[in-house]
């Protein structure tokens, strides 16, 4: 219950952080993804339910604050948890190149999804502009900005799994 709490307050200040903070700044020409950094990190760290229980949430927050159609983000963010959850106790995760190749896949299946449902739709099908001047950028910037927060998230993970050992070695 307490892991639930301090992960939704996490996940709160992250989104107020890329909303508010990061978002507004005009001279950044490419701009993090802390939420679906966040979705993915916690999806490799605890499985495909966190992940795609934070992905929606973390999903939901952001549409409600950007004043998107609700469940827009929430959806593919959902899905990004759910697919960065399966390799979950299958590989080791103590690798930096984990959460860099994580964010191209991520930001690759994430931008595809707002390519076609905002702009192929609309009859605007220039993907080689929207690759070179909106995704290579945001993917750079997201991939660097991924290695900080998942060793981040890594160490309060290891902390906490500490944590409910030593609870569960206490019970017993």
């Amino acid at each position: 219950m307490k892991r639930s709490i301090y992960l939704f307050l996490f996940l709160l200040c992250i989104t107020i952080l890329q909303t508010a903070v990061i978002n507004p700044i005009s001279f950044l020409v490419a701009k993090p993804n802390l939420i679906l950094i966040f979705t993915f990190t916690f999806g490799l760290l605890r499985g495909h339910l966190l992940g795609g229980m934070t992905g929606f949430l973390g999903g939901f927050l952001l549409d409600l604050y950007t004043g998107q159609i609700l469940g827009f983000s929430s959806w593919i963010l959902m899905v990004i948890g759910l697919l960065s959850g399966f390799p979950y106790k299958r590989f080791t995760i103590d690798s930096p190149l984990v959460p860099m190749l994580a964010t191209i896949i991520h930001e690759l299946l994430y931008h595809t999804y707002i390519f076609v449902f905002r702009f192929l739709l609309r009859n605007r099908m220039h993907f080689g502009f929207y690759l070179k001047e909106i995704i290579l950028p945001e993917m750079i910037i997201t991939m660097v900005c991924s290695v900080v927060i998942f060793g981040i998230c890594f160490l309060l993970n290891n902390r906490w799994e500490e944590h409910e050992k030593r609870s569960a070695f206490q019970i017993v």
